[in-house]
């Protein structure tokens, strides 16, 4: 009788101690920030640029930006405008950084885009991305 009387006692205890750790264990959680990616020369147009050296070697530069959108509703239209600040503002950024790690005057570019070219062509594609999250919304 005495252990029929420990174990009533000790499994609400061990009930009470899981709930304790799942409480726990949800408020470390912290939830994926929703991100766009804004390229500067992506991957299918990377900027190619020759070095000063005599060799001439050339060589593939490109920078991103993460742009967050997990703070926008997209069912609402001034947040999709926001997004699209978001969206120039980091390709005019990413472009400005890869200008300057890569200057044009010391690195010719062979092949992708500078200063103003470079931040439309960042920024279409950036809104590209923005369009395909908006029609997986839809559906």
């Amino acid at each position: 009788m005495k252990t029929l009387h420990h174990l009533v006692i000790l499994v609400p205890l061990l009930a009470s101690g899981t709930n304790a750790q799942a409480q726990h264990a949800t408020e470390r959680w912290r939830p994926r920030v929703e991100t766009i990616i804004v390229r500067a020369a992506p991957p299918k147009n990377w900027r190619l640029a020759l070095s000063a050296s005599r060799l001439g070697t050339a060589f593939l530069v490109s920078a991103s930006i993460p742009v967050p959108y997990s703070d926008l509703d997209f069912g609402k239209e001034p947040d999709v405008t926001e997004m699209g600040k978001r969206i120039h503002v980091a390709a005019q950024l990413v472009c400005e950084q890869l200008d300057k790690q890569y200057p044009p005057a010391q690195y010719p570019i062979l092949e992708g885009y500078s200063g103003w070219d470079c931040a439309r062509e960042a920024a279409k594609d950036g809104m590209e991305h923005v369009d395909m999250v908006l029609a997986s919304l839809k559906h």
